[in-house]
């Protein structure tokens, strides 16, 4: 990597693996380099245009629920310091208001989401990639917890989405992209050394 080129961190792991609080605390290990991070549920596509009992039935756990190639534009002109409006989506409702955020450019952009390496517009652009490791228990657990505090759900309305969708996609998307990972990270005890060992690699590579 050439010196001072902006380095694009991709984490990926299972939904509620803990990918979002492991981008935050590599975020403030890497903090001198001021990093940005940006989350590819972002880019999930608009369904607003349906009828919303059209909308909950929809499948959010497969690739064709996003819009890859727009993230894609948009890391491209992070890493060629352009500053971008993305996109912010509403859970509970199932719609998005495009470029509705201003992220700039930074040395370091940190990307996560459960189907990053999955996608072979994203792929390329990636300059080190995480896998963030966590039980199927482990996972369910943590998205009860998130969505029903945070998302307007209901605990059976979670559970029965994990059952149907969200471990099926991750079975047959997420979990062999893996392979493309440069580190696989335990965070079912939320493993901290491992996490200060990846950040001290990047770090090397920034310097």
């Amino acid at each position: 990597m050439r010196a001072k080129e902006c380095l694009i961190v991709g984490i990926s792991g299972g939904s509620a693996a803990g990918k979002t609080t492991v981008a935050r605390l590599l975020a403030q290990r890497l903090g001198s380099h001021r990093p940005v991070v940006l989350e590819v549920d972002r880019y999930f596509i608009d369904h607003s245009d349906i009828p919303e009992n059209q909308r909950i039935r929809l499948n959010y756990d497969v690739p064709e629920a996003l819009d890859f190639d727009q993230l894609a534009q948009d890391l491209a002109s992070l890493k060629l310091g352009r500053a971008v409006p993305v996109p912010e989506y509403d859970y509970a409702n199932h719609s998005s208001r495009p470029k509705a955020t201003l992220i700039q450019p930074s040395g370091v952009v940190i990307v996560e989401g459960i189907l990053l390496f999955h996608s072979p517009a994203v792929s390329p652009l990636l300059g080190y990639r995480i896998f963030v490791e966590a039980q199927r228990e482990e996972r369910l657990r943590r998205r009860i917890e998130r969505d029903v505090a945070y998302r307007g759900r209901t605990r059976e309305s979670v559970i029965r989405q994990f059952n149907e969708t969200v471990e099926p996609a991750y079975l047959e998307f997420t979990a062999p992209s893996r392979a493309e990972a440069d580190t696989t990270l335990d965070w079912n005890a939320m493993n901290y050394a491992d996490l200060d060992a990846i950040a001290d690699r990047l770090n090397g590579l920034l310097v």
